[in-house]
């Protein structure tokens, strides 16, 4: 009997005598019930599938080694700036600090090349590119999150290495950019076992196609609550900007949000990808190969959204598809 018991019954002693033994036995029978107030709840199941990265500042901070199979990134923005993370997979051998070498302080010296308009220096930074650079892949990843959410991204992974890349700009620079001499910027190897999750597939409420012409939503609908949008990569290109077709989840505010996501999703402009981002972006799935699938997971309020992508011009070129989600 805990305290509390106690002192009802104290307080309650002349009444107790003057009744019957079944009010005792009440009494006693609540007394011996369990409080559900007091059991702390019983802590989720392990899900070997389902992998939390987060953005700290400028980094990435999570697991090293995971499993192959259907992997669900719970990517959690714990920053105060947007981020996304991109999957790459580099050619065999090839690190994140190799990547960082090679790859992003050539793009950084590109930036501050167009930045002065100085041709002769970004053409002389894009020469500095490896031979491999080629045949870099790219297998998804959450997209696009601003500050303070978190979202899931569910892609099937091959074992094999991985490196994880955000390269919004502050101030001009890359995330990616190593901010001194023996550090990475914002890369993380990640290496994918022979170990299969042997996690199912998700089920999805909607799907959304994207060929080289847009996005198409041919089925389902989004609705309010939680949703999980399959996207089918049925084409896929390679554009100017060194990126491909992809999908991110935007809340359009006001008339004029399309118009500013529209001109802030082409890096190679000094606001292109510049923090803090002129929108809300609520999550997505970065580029993967043609003819291969992922998914991702929102929760969404009634309201207006759209789904966009980033590149030079995604709503000229048909990348750009707004919805509405009703009461």
């Amino acid at each position: 009997m805990n305290r509390m018991l106690v002192f009802v019954a104290l307080a309650a002693g002349p009444f107790l005598l003057q009744g019957c033994g079944e009010e005792r036995k009440a009494t006693e029978e609540v007394a011996a019930k369990p409080q559900s107030t007091t059991i702390p709840a019983p802590p989720p199941e392990p899900q070997p599938h389902v992998v939390e990265f987060r953005a700290v500042g400028k980094t990435f901070q999570g697991p090293s080694e995971i499993p192959a199979g259907w992997t669900t990134f719970r990517f959690v923005n714990a920053s105060s700036m947007t981020h996304f993370a991109m999957l790459d997979v580099p050619p065999e051998g090839i690190t994140a600090r190799e990547i960082s070498d090679a790859v992003m302080q050539p793009f950084q010296d590109a930036m501050d090349g167009m930045n002065a308009g100085d041709e002769e220096a970004v053409n002389a930074a894009f020469g500095r590119f490896p031979e491999w650079i080629g045949e870099l892949g790219r297998n998804g990843g959450p997209g696009f999150l601003s500050p303070g959410r978190a979202g899931q991204t569910t892609v099937y992974l091959e074992p094999g290495h991985y490196i994880m890349e955000c390269y919004v700009k502050s101030d001009g620079i890359f995330h990616t950019t190593s901010p001194g001499e023996g550090q990475l910027g914002m890369l993380l190897d990640l290496t994918v076992t022979n170990q299969n999750s042997n996690a199912p597939e998700p089920q999805a409420n909607a799907t959304l196609a994207i060929r080289n012409s847009g996005f198409e939503l041919v089925s389902g609908e989004l609705n309010t609550g939680t949703n999980t949008i399959r996207v089918d990569f049925i084409e896929q290109q390679a554009l100017p900007s060194f990126v491909g077709n992809d999908v991110h989840l935007m809340r359009v505010d006001g008339e004029d949000s399309i118009a500013k996501a529209d001109a802030w999703l082409d890096w190679r402009t000094p606001d292109g990808l510049e923090d803090p981002s002129p929108v809300t972006f609520l999550g997505g799935i970065n580029d993967i190969t043609a003819g291969a699938h992922g998914y991702f997971t929102v929760d969404l309020e009634p309201g207006d959204y759209a789904f966009i992508a980033e590149m030079p011009g995604p709503q000229a070129a048909g990348f750009v598809l707004p919805f509405t989600v009703g009461e």
